[in-house]
């Protein structure tokens, strides 16, 4: 994600700051005094949703690092231009927006790099939305919109979607943009969104970018209660080489989005007054093959530019708010159990423990295969298969009672897969080891008035490749933090007070080593700091900080940039 406007400054006078009614802070100050594990509960229940900083503030602002664009002669395809979305549950509804898309003949590919980028605006007030982009079925994009002001903010993001370049090269593709948004006397906020591909051409310098031979999907998923897995019969190549799965998700509804903060059931049973969510705060997505676990995906604890409180997201979007990850697993050790040109199915599911949890799960799954040119049919086999079909979870609860406790959960994984493919280029071994690891303390008192979470995920996934060359070995270690510290306190004459302090993390660090010299390194290191503070007695005062810091390695070279934003505006920065 790459959110770059130039830097406004602050106005001299600033306008009265308007109360704030609970619009999304339901989803923290409302539902954590209700329990924040059940964040969403009081979502229905609050007040419209008003800017915090008077009229106005910064446009959506982040120290992540742009791309890196070819200088390569380039060409812009235009998909769709200043398109509102009002009235997603319309009839009929205003989305999914529907175009073609097709490459500029002038910048015919291979393409050293393709590039979406989306411009948005909108004005009033409004929730966050969620948005997925699909080129050709295939979905290449899944995002969130920012919160607007009264008077209006615009926001661009961009996105590296070269590798789907494989979906271009022959007839037109279908294109589709997919917001569901709301408006009525309260909700008015309209959003107006642009988006656009540009294609660059390869050179010397920028060689033509190396992708998959074909794409192919499941189509969107939604995992519930009622259906805690969905699956679907793809046919593979015969002479596939390598598979990798790449897989979009994110919790929706009440408990759902915020699953990093959900309380174990023994507590929710104990405390029914508290409309807790449970299941504990683990979340893990199962990848199988034909019904065999083949892969795990733990998601990132994303937060919008409404969770919690908006005001600590004015005008810095959480990490991955705007741009959603795409989780990647290989699958490359399952190929030999493939290739009978037969249908196999490809499955997803959630942890039989949060298959009986809370609302829903959607995505998509999309696999990469990789062909051997140089043969019509490959063969092999899955040598090795020690994947657990789930991740062993510990919990340890101790409750104090008056809707106070304290609680540990631990989640792990350490598994192995490898398998060989028999190429004409001679038979290849592919190995794939994951060591997960995920530990979230949590400590609540005054019936969620008061609450302090500590979550970690490390995740470190290998892939060693022999055969046909020199051993090489692919690492990819990252690492999430999260904490946050949240506090409500009232007095007798009924004036409150509500902060919200968190501290975001995502660190990566990915290696390629041939033999044992690395030859590749590359990382990232991204920290988020917001905080806001909201005051409700004889004066209302509401204000919120936030410094972030992306520093990051790779072949074009180091990047640092550092943010720091108050009450909506700029009061820092450098890099």
């Amino acid at each position: 994600m790459a959110v770059h406007p130039p830097i406004r400054r602050a106005p001299v006078r600033r306008a009265p700051i308007r109360p704030h009614s609970p619009g999304r802070l339901r989803r923290a100050a409302a539902v954590l005094a209700a329990l924040v594990l059940a964040l969403a509960g009081a979502l229905a229940a609050g007040g419209p949703a008003y800017a915090d900083f008077g009229t106005d503030y910064h446009d959506p602002v982040t120290a992540v690092k742009p791309l890196h664009r070819p200088d390569t002669r380039s060409c812009r395809a235009e998909v769709m231009h200043d398109q509102p979305f009002r009235d997603g549950y319309g009839n009929p509804p205003d989305t999914p927006y529907t175009a073609t898309v097709t490459p500029p003949a002038e910048c015919a590919g291979p393409w050293s790099a393709v590039v979406l980028d989306l411009h948005g605006q909108v004005a009033g007030r409004q929730f966050d939305r969620l948005f997925s982009v699909r080129i050709g079925g295939v979905q290449v994009m899944l995002s969130s919109t920012p919160e607007p002001s009264a008077d209006g903010i615009e926001w661009a993001v961009e996105r590296d979607v070269t590798r789907y370049a494989p979906l271009l090269t022959g007839d037109p593709q279908p294109f589709s943009f997919d917001l569901a948004n709301v408006t009525d006397a309260t909700y008015t906020g309209v959003f107006r969104i642009s988006a656009s591909l540009t294609f660059y051409t390869a050179s010397a310098r920028w060689p033509a970018a190396h992708t998959a031979d074909r794409l192919l999907t499941t189509g969107p998923f939604g995992l519930t209660q009622a259906a805690p897995a969905a699956a679907r019969e793809l046919t593979l190549p015969q002479n596939l080489e390598r598979l990798t799965a790449e897989v979009y998700a994110r919790g929706g509804g009440a408990c759902e989005e915020f699953a990093y903060a959900s309380a174990p059931d023994e507590f929710v049973r104990a405390n029914p007054g508290l409309g807790a969510c449970g299941k504990g705060p683990f979340r893990e997505l199962r990848l199988t093959i034909d019904g065999r676990t083949a892969g795990a995906v733990w998601p990132y604890p994303v937060i919008y530019t409404g969770g919690w409180d908006p005001l600590l997201w004015r005008p810095t979007p959480g990490i991955f708010a705007f741009d959603l990850p795409a989780y990647q697993v290989d699958l490359t050790p399952y190929v030999g159990l493939l290739l009978d040109g037969r249908p196999h199915s490809l499955g997803i599911a959630v942890n039989a423990a949060e298959a009986q949890g809370n609302d829903v799960w959607t995505g998509q799954v999309n696999l990469f295969a990789e062909v051997d040119h140089g043969a019509a049919r490959t063969t092999g086999q899955l040598t090795e298969h020690r994947v657990a079909p789930e991740a062993a979870v510990g919990t340890a609860l101790t409750d104090r009672g008056t809707g106070s406790a304290d609680w540990c959960v631990t989640a792990g994984r350490h598994d192995l897969a490898r398998g060989w493919v028999q190429t004409s280029h001679g038979r290849i071994t592919t190995e794939v080891r994951d060591d997960l690891s995920f530990r979230s303390e949590q400590q609540l008192r005054d019936g969620g008035n008061d609450l302090t979470l500590h979550n970690r995920t490390d995740l470190t996934r290998t892939t060693v490749t022999s055969g046909a060359g020199p051993r090489r070995t692919a690492t990819v270690h990252e690492g999430a933090p999260l904490d946050v510290d949240y506090r409500v306190a009232r007095d007798a004459a009924g004036a409150g007070d509500q902060w919200t302090v968190m501290d975001l993390g995502y660190h990566r660090e990915a290696t390629t080593a041939v033999g044992a010299r690395i030859v590749e390194r590359s990382t990232v290191d991204h920290t988020l700091s917001p905080s806001a503070h909201r005051h409700d007695g004889d004066a209302t005062v509401r204000t919120g900080r936030s410094v972030e810091d992306y520093r990051s390695t790779g072949p074009d070279g180091p990047y640092h940039r550092s943010l720091t934003m108050v009450d909506g505006w700029p009061a820092g920065y450098s890099g």
